[in-house]
């Protein structure tokens, strides 16, 4: 094997395929790239058996061949390379030889042999959704998957079909919930029942759609979603399990709903929040006519009261949320104003876009 390749170019393929590789993984293997020559160009690979990335990168070709090489060292040399062509080679059979101007650096090689196989978009039927739209979709509910490794149907985003030929994306880790609605030209012809795509999955895919203007392709292989754009594939294992009947736990009658300026409850939901309890992050949140108080009270600490002018001139209301939960609700929601709606104070609160009926977050209440 032998080639020669721009270094910007070899560091933007190592840079989409280095989060992917698993660096203290019971397989050796795993924490390489696979890195493959062909007559016109080089393509870079890594793995952890869950997501794969495939990158396709223009390289002067002398002779074919495979290797696999720690992908993180590989990534952090190029990165501190000066010159702008580095130049590859194998020399004593399971060594590499990387040159770049006066540089010389050897890599040791495991058999490409032991590298798993990466799904490919061969017989995968493969529709077109707009990058920016499914970054939206991604930023609006990922915030919301469970981390909890022994819910792993929670640890994911469920994507599936919902009414009028729109795309529905819902996350939920039991105590909160975040669920956005966007029409599509097209349906997505794969998307005959709903999926769930696993969390880090969907995190590669939001870089990938922020990489680019372009439609991106979308389609389902053999539990796999691949997602594939020009140069690059990325495949990932979906969650095999049934995401819960989140439809049951939105509230669908409010007896109060405020509308607030987005920023200035976000930023009072800060100030209140660095005196929360560390593990709970609670607060509580009453409102009286005119008025809504946020107002923690934390033993090791100290207290902290903050007021918010509203238009309310209802009954008492008063229950207590984390603050943590609230604050990520509304980031989550770039609108100037937010409605939440509350039925009483013992079922979860919904917090929507104030103009957008089709994004909501839940977040259930505590008890301080």
């Amino acid at each position: 094997m032998k080639f020669t390749i721009e270094r910007d170019e070899l560091l933007r393929g190592l840079g989409r395929i280095q989060a992917i590789v698993e660096r203290r993984g019971t397989l050796p293997i795993l924490s390489n790239a696979l890195i493959q020559v062909s007559e016109s160009e080089v393509t870079l690979a890594a793995t952890d058996l869950e997501v794969g990335v495939i990158a396709r990168l223009a390289a002067e070709v002398e002779q074919l061949g495979e290797v696999t090489l720690p992908a993180k060292a590989l990534y952090e040399i190029t990165r501190e390379l000066d010159g702008s062509e580095v130049g590859f080679q194998v020399i004593e059979g399971s060594r590499v030889q990387i040159d770049c101007d006066r540089a010389r650096f050897t890599l040791l090689s495991i058999s490409p042999e032991e590298y798993p196989t990466i799904p490919g978009s061969d017989g995968v039927t493969l529709s077109r959704i707009e990058a920016s739209l499914l970054s939206e979709l991604i930023d609006r509910t990922l915030y919301a998957t469970s981390t909890d490794e022994t819910r792993y149907n929670l640890n994911g985003v469920l994507m599936e079909s919902a009414d009028e030929g729109k795309l529905s994306c819902v996350a939920t880790d039991g105590h909160r919930l975040a669920k956005i609605d966007r029409s599509l030209p097209a349906p997505l012809g794969f998307l005959e029942k709903s999926i769930i795509i696993p969390r880090k999955g969907v995190s590669e895919i939001r870089k990938l759609a922020d990489e680019i203007d372009e439609p991106i392709e979308i389609g389902l292989g053999d539990g796999f979603l691949i997602v594939r754009r020009p140069g690059l594939l990325l495949s990932c294992r979906l969650i095999d399990g049934e995401f819960p009947n989140y439809r049951q736990v939105i509230p669908s009658d409010s007896r109060v709903r405020l509308v607030i300026e987005r920023d200035r409850l976000l930023n009072s939901v800060r100030r209140i929040a660095l005196m929360t309890h560390e593990r709970s992050h609670g607060f509580k949140f009453v409102l009286t006519s005119g008025q809504l108080e946020l107002s923690v009270t934390n033993p090791d600490m100290g207290e902290a009261r903050e007021q918010v002018p509203i238009d309310y001139d209802g009954d008492r209301f008063e229950t207590s949320f984390s603050a943590r939960y609230v604050q990520d609700a509304l980031a989550a929601m770039k609108t100037k104003e937010v409605a939440i709606e509350l039925v009483d104070e013992l079922t979860a609160a919904v917090i929507r876009p104030a103009d957008d009926p089709d994004q909501l977050a839940v977040v259930a209440p505590m008890r301080l």
